[in-house]
């Protein structure tokens, strides 16, 4: 099991390295980012698509040579992901990363029903966090794409992560469904949604996971909390891998308090399309670009070993 970006970058160093290609890649956050995993042995020969005058300004800033990279040369963002969608689609890149872009553009892209890459019900987000707080990794989702999940949603978004924990070596990942209270209130949806979701985990119509809600924050996160409240039973409570946000403001807020205010380190992934999806903020760091490259591409090679 991996608990950590330190074990993570180890497994992802004893991989053969992959095709990268990057949407807008005009930025000095997004190709350090790419600089890091191309040094680490990670990815090979990356495609950097976008303004081309500025990509090549800006590695010459980071004393890079250009010749380690292809650069697609486009006028703007809209065509830039055009052009890494086709890539993808023509097996020239494995791995899709969002640059300078606004998501909102990354995911037209990704979701055109013509020429995009979309294969499961439903795009979403997960993003995974490395506390010194906390005795493993935790997954918030979805922190970026649905901003109201029914139930329905819920259940897809849970479904969508599986490829993520497989990855990581955990056969039945522990959901925490969270919501203000822990009992069911049926004025408050998070809590009925909660409750069915933990269920339908019961009575394996969610398969593969350890589902239990509603929880708020701190009877998931802290055993000492949950004991203090009554829920001693629960396989969930002190121990997730992930939780489950009742809207993305919720969860959005969460994880960027866990950022700055936590100094947690963090990596941001989409699931559901062809490909593994890196989906970081445009004011997210180099690190966490490079964070999310690793989670790509042991999430690949997963995929990769499940269809052999």
């Amino acid at each position: 099991m991996i608990k950590n970006y330190f074990e993570l970058e180890k497994a992802a160093q004893r991989l053969q390295p992959v095709r990268m290609v990057v949407v807008s890649a005009e930025d000095e956050q997004v190709l350090k980012g790419v600089k890091l995993a191309l040094d680490k042995g990670i990815i090979c020969e990356p495609i950097l698509v976008g303004n081309g005058q500025q990509i090549e300004k800006i590695l010459v800033n980071l004393k890079e040579d250009s010749k380690n990279y292809r650069i697609e040369n486009m006028s703007n963002h809209f065509e830039a992901a055009q052009k890494a969608i086709k890539l993808i689609k023509d097996g020239q890149a494995r791995i899709l990363a969002k640059g300078k872009i606004k998501t909102d553009d990354f995911l037209k892209a990704i979701l055109n029903k013509e020429n995009g890459i979309k294969k499961s019900p439903l795009l979403s987000n997960l993003t995974l966090f490395e506390m010194s707080s906390y005795h493993k990794f935790i997954g918030i989702t979805d922190i970026a794409i649905i901003p109201f999940p029914g139930l329905k949603e819920k259940i897809e978004i849970i479904k969508n992560t599986y490829p993520l924990w497989q990855a990581l070596g955990i056969s039945q990942p522990k959901v925490a469904v969270l919501a203000a209270v822990e009992v069911v209130n049926p004025v408050m949806q998070a809590t009925v949604d909660a409750a069915c979701l933990a269920k339908m985990s019961n009575r394996n119509q969610i398969e593969h996971f350890i589902i239990d809600g509603p929880l708020s924050y701190d009877t998931a996160m802290d055993p000492e909390s949950a004991g203090g409240k009554g829920i001693s039973n629960s396989l969930v409570a002190g121990d997730p891998d992930m939780l489950l946000v009742p809207n993305l403001e919720t969860g959005n807020i969460l994880g960027k308090s866990l950022k700055i205010n936590s100094y947690a380190k963090s990596a941001a992934i989409v699931f559901g399309a062809d490909v593994p999806v890196m989906i970081n903020s445009r004011s997210d760091s180099a690190e966490r670009r490079y964070y999310s490259t690793l989670l790509a591409r042991i999430i690949l090679e997963n995929k990769t070993k499940t269809k052999e």
